[in-house]
């Protein structure tokens, strides 16, 4: 989880992250007595965390996406995506979204222009998913039921804001 009003000179965070014993991990080996009532706090950014992340997911961001041992890291925003790219013909496995770093998802949206057939959906903290699809004659963007077109320039800036 997530505490937000955090704030520190010269430093960007914005929350305070808190993981549990399950997902740190921290003296499990040494002393599983003291792991188990052992929280790791961190400083982190309020787009990072959820909260309703499940363990494994938690387990994940912690250990491989939040670095929350690095003070000078950036921001890893909660991004879950799934994309399927019939020009470049790379895709994601399955039908479920899986965390994404940011960079991958904008990747992602620059290279549906001119690739019909082809999407990327994603889904940030709040849980709201967005889609975008190329359908031959432009791209279209689906949030909230809402369906519009838009051009590449467009599609290119949503990203950034739509996973704070």
């Amino acid at each position: 989880m997530a505490v937000g009003g955090f704030q520190h000179d010269g430093t960007p965070f914005d929350a305070v992250g808190v993981a549990a014993a399950e997902v740190h991990g921290y003296h499990a080996t040494e002393n599983p007595e003291l792991s188990a009532v052992t929280y790791a706090l961190f400083p982190a950014f309020t787009s990072e965390i959820s909260g309703r992340e499940n363990e494994e997911e938690a387990w994940g961001r912690f250990r491989k996406m939040l670095q929350p041992n690095k003070l000078d890291r950036t921001e890893a925003p909660f991004v879950k995506m799934r994309y399927h790219n019939t020009r470049t013909r790379s895709m994601s496995k399955g039908d479920a979204r899986g965390f994404a770093p940011l960079d991958t998802l904008v990747r992602e949206l620059g290279l549906l222009d001119g690739a019909p057939g082809s999407f990327v959906e994603w889904e940030n903290r709040h849980g709201a998913v967005r889609r975008a699809d190329s359908t031959g004659t432009g791209l279209t963007l689906t949030h909230d039921a809402t369906r519009e077109t838009v051009n590449p320039r467009q599609l290119v800036t949503v990203p950034r804001t739509s996973v704070q």
